[in-house]
């Protein structure tokens, strides 16, 4: 859904009767004597009352998606924005300072590229965390958001398509049902800033509290100067998943892993962890301890065994040092995990050593395995199958 603004032209002219259509049928609008002249009369007639204007409708119609108009004049017109260079000096920096910090944000600056609303306001609160972090820091937060932002977008438009979109089974039956559906979800996604961040603020707290945990900082002389953190971190992925998805459509598959990604989601934020990341078909979670890590990958199994659709899964955990990085970690722990799923039963989840020693003897059972080689990994690793007790 564009939503570039462009002047405005001369209007259909309305009048007692309705409307004048000829500003319609000139622009290539509206012809009325083709087939489905009512129905583009109807949408033509809608878009106008809201303001759309001849070009908008235009480079819309052009671009097949004339009813989308109706979704982009939800966001109104765009306010003028000062010059770039006007907004660098109300807050005393460079002109090419803006434009890196813009594209950290995943935000191109050219000739004719829009700039963000309150650009003067994003700046200051960039050089102020700059002060106090360092600009390497903040710029690389700064790509965070960017890549944040991003996601969302791009998720909350590839919804509306998937559900509302061509092609879609809840597509309207014409042209002015599609722009009343695109008007009613652009405006239910004007809504998700606000709740973005009143998540962020409680995410934050999370995150807070999880990470004094993890690194002790209140323990004088427990750091040891690097930015490291002690975790438990687990990976649980598909059995067979590229022999699966080739014996499904595309939407089966696709709303099939939403099912997975969903089961690793609730598991592990239910017990203190979080996903790191969705790899393909493999969930990346962290978690406070061994205990609460097992229990995250044993129930994401569960829950994929009870889905007709899904493939068996499996997962593997380990126990160690990490280093955090932008909401990710890195480290030999985490290329160790990732490696060790693949030597897991389907169904079954398996541990390193440090993990195994970490674990609650009351709630767990382990079975040794056989040494495992790994790609990557210069020596043969211990590996146990990890099975809740029976209670």
């Amino acid at each position: 859904m564009s939503l570039l603004r462009v002047a405005p032209c001369p209007q259909a002219a309305w009048n007692d009767g309705g409307v004048d259509t000829k500003a319609w049928q000139a622009a290539g609008l509206y012809h009325p004597d083709g087939a489905g002249a009512e129905e583009r009369r109807a949408l033509l007639t809608y878009l106008s009352e809201r303001g759309a204007t001849i070009d908008q409708m235009i480079e819309a119609h052009a671009n097949e998606s004339l009813p989308a108009v109706a979704g982009d004049l939800v966001w109104g017109p765009r306010a003028a924005q000062p010059p770039l260079a006007e907004v660098a000096a109300s807050v005393g920096v460079s002109v090419a300072r803006v434009e890196r910090v813009l594209l950290a944000a995943g935000l191109p600056v050219g000739e004719h590229s829009p700039l963000p609303e309150n650009l003067a306001e994003f700046m200051a609160a960039f050089e102020q965390g700059a002060d106090v972090l360092g600009q390497d820091a903040v710029m690389a937060f700064t790509r965070v958001l960017g890549a944040a932002a991003t996601t969302i977008a791009e998720a909350a438009v590839a919804l509306f398509y998937a559900e509302l979109g061509p092609g879609a089974n809840r597509e309207g039956s014409d042209e002015l049902a599609r722009a009343k559906a695109s008007e009613a979800a652009t405006l239910a996604f004007t809504q998700v800033p606000d709740v973005l961040a009143s998540m962020l603020l409680a995410q934050f707290k999370r995150a807070g509290t999880r990470a004094a945990g993890a690194r002790g900082w209140s323990v004088p002389g427990r750091s040891n100067g690097e930015p490291s953190e002690e975790v438990a971190l687990g990976f649980v992925d598909l059995v067979g998943s590229t022999a699966w998805a080739e014996r499904l459509t595309l939407r089966d598959q696709s709303l099939a892993l939403a099912r997975f990604e969903s089961a690793a989601w609730s598991a592990a934020v239910l017990d203190g962890g979080r996903v790191v990341k969705m790899i393909g078909d493999a969930a990346f979670f962290s978690a406070p301890n061994p205990d609460a890590a097992c229990r995250i990958g044993t129930e994401i199994c569960r829950v994929v065994a009870s889905d007709p659709q899904l493939p068996p899964a499996r997962g593997a955990v380990g126990f160690g040092s990490v280093t955090p990085r932008e909401g990710d970690y890195f480290g030999p722990l985490v290329n160790l995990v990732s490696r060790l799923v693949k030597v897991a039963p389907p169904g079954l989840l398996v541990v390193t050593d440090d993990a195994a020693a970490a674990l609650s003897s009351e709630h767990w059972s382990l079975r040794d395995l056989d040494p495992a080689d790994l790609r990557g990994i210069e020596h043969s690793v211990h590996v146990s199958v990890v099975r809740p007790t029976p209670r």
